[in-house]
């Protein structure tokens, strides 16, 4: 799976594989493995080819802001199928948004609920997948229509999450 990550104006992809039961990570030529595990609200517990860090993840204004070794980075982050689905987002000019699971994973939280406005980029879902959470986002202004699903519950890749509407006009 890649993934791609921002950071100020710098911008890396991110490749992910698993196999043997060993996840291995790779930017450029570079590669590491690496293991990820949640040990409270926000709190990680990350691996990097058998160093051991403490992280501290959390969101504030549609980023994630990562505290490493005293660090704080904000980084935006999203998998190719959200730059895909982003992508169509921005040419399509309007419409019923249906949020989908990037893959199959967990509802780790539901940020909003019927009725409820949201603009473009305002996550609405956290879904817990391969021991990473990912914010799923509003691709445009709306009002939420229906919650499809709710915390702790398992889903399949592609499966509907959340439906918006858009505003009304005027």
């Amino acid at each position: 799976m890649k993934y791609f990550a921002k950071f100020g104006d710098i911008e890396r992809e991110f490749h992910f594989d698993r196999s043997g039961g060993q996840l291995r990570a790779s930017c450029g030529d570079r590669s590491w493995n690496v293991d990820l595990a949640m040990v409270g609200d926000g709190a990680f517990s990350l691996i990097v080819d058998g160093r051991c860090y403490d992280c501290l993840i959390d969101r504030e204004e549609g980023h994630s802001v990562v505290q490493v070794r005293g660090e704080r980075m904000v980084i935006d982050i999203e998998d190719e199928r959200e730059r895909a689905a982003h992508a169509l987002a921005s040419a399509r000019t309007g419409g019923r948004q249906i949020i989908e699971a990037s893959m199959p994973g967990i509802v780790v939280d539901v940020k909003v609920e019927v009725g409820q406005r949201v603009e473009a980029g305002q996550t609405v879902v956290v879904l817990e997948a391969m021991k990473m959470q990912n914010p799923l986002a509003a691709e445009a202004d709306g009002i939420v229509s229906s919650v499809l699903c709710k915390k702790g519950l398992a889903v399949a890749g592609g499966a509907a999450l959340v439906e918006i509407d858009p505003p009304p006009e005027g």
